[in-house]
């Protein structure tokens, strides 16, 4: 059964170390690539400019009233941002900007596909925002210069002014254009009238009347006139009536208008909602079909204010002819009661009376037309400009290089943590002291950790400060406890060697081997620096280099390789021959200096490899393996011997039995957790003493209860 664990705050802390590099790395990668991708995909730099409107609805008393009785139309405000981007709006700004001609009208843009591209182009460069709740309209230009920007900007408050004031003032404009027709008709009445009175009196001569009868005709008249003046207004409102009447399906032409010569009455308001709102539909048009939602529910709309108007009209219709009916009956009155005055008199009161009507409609159709003329000059003004645009300093789009840096670590730190996880998760190596040895049902001797080549470097310095070639360096640094006998490595072989001596109470112990599961897990190099930790103790040790296939013991010591171990199982030379002692260290690569330095290096002796044979197995499978470690241990305090790896061969295996212990050593991070326990059972079935475990090259990041808990992080 598996060995499981839960995780605790530690652990993923210890993880989060262990898989720093990973983190690192994704993050530099990730930060590098938002800011190379940030540099690079920046296409042009875009300048936006900004100018600031503010937009105040009329609010006369009329007005007011055919806002409470009409449809609502919803937020003006937000009716107003539409409008600032809709064709009538942007056709003007295409001609102050040149872009069009400067006599194209809104009709002749609706029929060119021409001008509405370009029209459609401006638009994809314009934005317009509410600010807050308040009634002021922000209008934001893009554009890739700075100063077309500021210009477009202004142009676009520029032209909503205008078209706002040109839609608000067109009831005037209309309302004038009306009188002044009428105008023309009362004027050529009126003269014809006087032409005619003028003829009577030269034909007639003087009629003479009583002043009463004069009185009379002069109150018909007066009835005559308001009844000639009722008609009119009338025939006006039936004729608006039925105009609305007709036009009850949409026009595609253009809005339909009602026409009243009292700008100010409710029926005028109430017009002027349906021109903006028939606008609005003609705007749509351009880009929606009918059928489409907002066609749908300004086609509402308009048909609510539409019946508003034809209640206001019928209203004035049935209270003009309740007015008309009672002067008719007046007038009957009076021709009752003054049928038998003179023909020539009733003919002069007649041709009076219209003189008397034509000159004062005359009249008031010219005082009419002189007030639309003031009101006309006045003009209603909605919009104000309260900031124009200037042109923008820095591009609005210029590269965030250090926002994107800033979030793509971020992002980078986020994809590490969860790689390192990712990668910690098919880790089957082990993790901790107390996982190994629950894992292997063995103890951990020792733990040697890693250490920093430059920082090994300047203490061997230090300690030879004359000149030391590379190659002696080089081989120094792999022993450090034979010149460092103060520092981390020491300590930790020196650990090593008391726990092997308490965990061999029981028993005497003569020879030790040193074996791992897999090839570099650092077993000559414990082996090298055990031997010599344990020389410094006092105790004859002798170190064989056991593995006939890549041996190293000879190279990390800068001594011969031939003859050795090899040699004397083939029996072509006897043990003692073969034994290099201190003199022979003296004489190698390390130094004269360095080993005569050294303390107790005169109780270490080593036995190389030898030749290579063909087939290694064979040697320690025969009885004169097993009479040499006799004779070893009966020679040495202790004899160490360096084996081949576990897995790969079966030296060890085979060299195990013979000896009095095995030591298992692992690097954590380069095996898994099946191959480590495949090497300790391949040990138990070979009935070899384990021992215990070495822990090779650990990168130790203690934790502040180290000394209690021993937790250690461990890298690969």
């Amino acid at each position: 059964m598996a060995y499981q664990y839960e995780l605790n705050l530690r652990d993923y802390w210890m993880v989060v170390r262990k898989r720093k590099w990973i983190i690192l790395s994704t993050v530099v990668l990730v930060a590098v690539s938002a800011l190379t991708v940030t540099e690079f995909t920046v296409s042009e730099k875009v300048y936006e400019a900004s100018a600031r409107v503010k937009f105040d609805r009329s609010t006369t008393l009329p007005g007011l009233m055919a806002d409470l009785i009409a449809v609502s139309e919803g937020n003006n405000i937000s009716t107003q941002t539409e409008v600032i981007r809709g064709v009538p709006v942007l056709l003007r700004v295409a001609r102050d900007l040149g872009q069009v001609g400067p006599d194209v009208d809104y009709k002749e843009a609706r029929r060119s596909p021409e001008i509405l591209a370009k029209v459609y182009a401006l638009k994809e460069h314009v934005a317009v925002a509410q600010e807050g709740t308040t009634n002021i309209l922000k209008i934001t230009a893009a554009a890739g210069d700075a100063e077309f920007s500021a210009r477009l900007a202004n142009a676009v408050a520029e032209a909503y002014r205008n078209e706002n004031i040109n839609s608000r003032n067109r009831q005037v404009d209309d309302a004038k254009l009306f009188v002044e027709g009428q105008l023309k008709d009362v004027e050529e009445k009126y003269r014809q009238s006087e032409q005619a009175l003028l003829q009577f009196k030269e034909r007639e001569g003087n009629v003479f009347l009583t002043e009463e009868a004069r009185e009379a005709l002069m109150t018909y008249s007066r009835l005559e006139a308001e009844r000639e003046k009722l008609a009119q207004i009338r025939r006006e409102a039936g004729n608006q009536l039925r105009l609305l009447k007709a036009n009850e399906t949409l026009p595609e032409s253009g809005p339909v208008r009602v026409f009243s010569d009292d700008v100010q009455a409710l029926i005028a308001k109430l017009n002027q909602k349906l021109v903006d709102l028939t606008t609005e539909r003609a705007a749509l048009l351009i880009n929606y079909t009918p059928k489409h939602p907002q066609v749908l529910e300004l086609d509402g709309r308009i048909q609510s204010v539409k019946q508003e108007m034809v209640k206001e009209l019928e209203a004035k219709l049935q209270t003009f002819s309740e007015r008309e009916n009672a002067i008719r009956e007046s007038i009957g009155r009076y021709k009752e009661r003054y049928i038998n005055l003179p023909k020539a008199a009733l003919e002069l009161a007649s041709l009076e009376r219209d003189v008397k009507v034509n000159g004062d409609l005359y009249a008031a159709l010219k005082q009419k037309h002189q007030e639309f003329l003031v009101r006309g000059a006045e003009r209603i003004e909605e919009v104000s400009i309260i900031e124009p645009a200037l042109p923008p300093g820095a591009p609005k789009s210029a590269p965030k290089g250090e926002i994107n840096f800033a979030l793509g670590a971020l992002i980078g730190m986020f994809l590490g943590v969860v790689l390192a996880f990712v990668k910690e998760s098919f880790d089957t190596s082990i993790g901790t002291i107390e996982d190994v040895e629950e894992f292997l049902k063995v103890p951990v001797l020792g733990v040697i950790p890693q250490v920093d080549e430059k920082e090994v470097e300047q203490t061997i310095r230090k300690v030879f400060p004359e000149t030391i070639d590379r190659e002696a360096l080089a081989l120094l640094s792999r022993i450090s406890p034979l010149f460092d006998l103060k520092g981390v490595v020491a300590e930790g072989y020196r650990s090593l060697k008391v726990n092997l001596q308490f965990a061999c109470l029981n028993r005497t112990v003569k020879s030790l081997a040193f074996a791992s599961a897999g090839l570099g897990e650092g077993k000559t190099t414990t082996v090298l620096n055990l031997a010599i930790t344990i020389a410094q103790d006092g105790r004859r040790v002798l170190l064989v280099d056991a593995d006939l296939r890549k041996p190293a013991i000879h190279s990390r010591l800068g001594i011969r390789r031939e003859p050795g171990l090899s040699d004397v199982l083939m029996g072509t030379a006897q043990w003692q021959d073969v034994v290099q002692t201190a003199t022979d260290l003296m004489l190698g690569k390390l130094g004269f200096d360095q080993i005569l330095s050294a303390p107790g290096v005169d109780n270490l002796s080593v036995i190389t490899s030898g030749l290579l044979p063909p087939n290694p197995s064979e040697f320690f499978n025969a009885q004169r393996f097993a009479d040499l470690i006799d004779a070893l241990e009966a020679s040495y305090d202790l004899v160490i011997l360096d084996c081949p790896p576990i897995l790969p061969v079966a030296d060890a295996l085979l060299i195990g039995p013979r000896v009095d212990g095995v030591v298992l050593v692992y690097q954590v991070g380069k095996v898994g957790r099946t191959p480590l326990q495949r090497a300790k059972s391949l040990l138990d079935h070979a009935h070899a003493n384990l021992v215990g475990v070495v822990l090779s090259n650990v990168g130790a990041e203690y934790s502040p209860d180290y000394h209690r808990e021993h937790y250690y992080k461990y890298s690969s």
